[in-house]
């Protein structure tokens, strides 16, 4: 049986942690690229479900196309910031700026001969993010579809967020009232729950996650309402 120093079990040792560092380095650098393209699939698929265009993923840029006139950001007063790309605003750090600071994603979109928006939305959750995209008609008031996940949400409690029931109760909800004012659309509980233009029906057992979509869509599409007044429809 040979005896090793110890410098040579260190010398392989090290030799070894260079290699699988190196070897995991490059399994990493080739994935990159094909995780920051599964990403993007996954983005334009969202938005193009808040406006009940279904995709898989093989065909997702071919219908982006299709539908999705431009992808712009805007700022409060209503005006677009040139230079600045929507899948680039990272909506987490935004939300902690004040509303006149802040960089808001949009999309603009036609569908069957009518023109729609589209406004993606973050908030928090029980457990933590919540996202979603919410498509609006061209009144600019009138919820036409969402789509909402999760990372971490419970499974059959507060997970419910993104199935079609949950998502179908916002089809024709409003964002304004008679008089204008911005109300957005409340998530009751039930047992509280009271049909109207302006609520839908929480989930069973997810009352923290409901209030917390509650949130992100008041705070969410709230800074948007001078671009509203300036694009809306008569």
């Amino acid at each position: 049986m040979k005896n090793f120093s110890n410098l040579y079990i260190f010398g392989f040792s090290s030799a070894l942690v260079l290699l699988v560092a190196a070897a995991l380095s490059f399994t990493s650098l080739s994935l990159s690229d094909r995780q920051s393209a599964n990403v993007e699939i996954e983005r334009k698929q969202n938005i193009l479900s808040a406006l009940g265009v279904e995709s898989e993923a093989q065909e997702v840029e071919t219908k982006y196309e299709q539908y999705i006139r431009r992808g712009v950001v805007i700022k409060a007063d209503g005006s677009e910031a040139n230079g600045e790309s929507p899948e680039k605003i990272d909506l987490k750090k935004e939300s902690l700026k004040p509303v006149a600071e802040r960089l808001l994603p949009l999309y603009t979109a036609e569908k069957e001969g009518k023109s729609y928006i589209v406004i993606p939305v973050r908030g928090t959750g029980l457990w933590g993010p919540i996202w979603g995209n919410v498509a609006l008609e061209d009144d600019m008031n009138t919820i036409y579809g969402v789509t909402f996940d999760h990372k971490g949400e419970t499974p059959g409690l507060g997970a419910e967020i993104n199935t079609p029931a949950f998502q179908q109760q916002f089809r024709n909800k409003k964002l304004f009232d008679a008089s204008n004012r911005f109300l957005s659309v409340a998530v009751e509980k039930p047992g509280s729950y009271t049909p109207n233009d302006h609520t839908v029906d929480a989930i069973s057992g997810g009352t923290l996650t409901s209030k917390g979509l509650q949130t992100m869509l008041k705070t969410g599409i709230e800074p948007y309402q001078t671009y509203f007044s300036q694009h809306k429809s008569n």
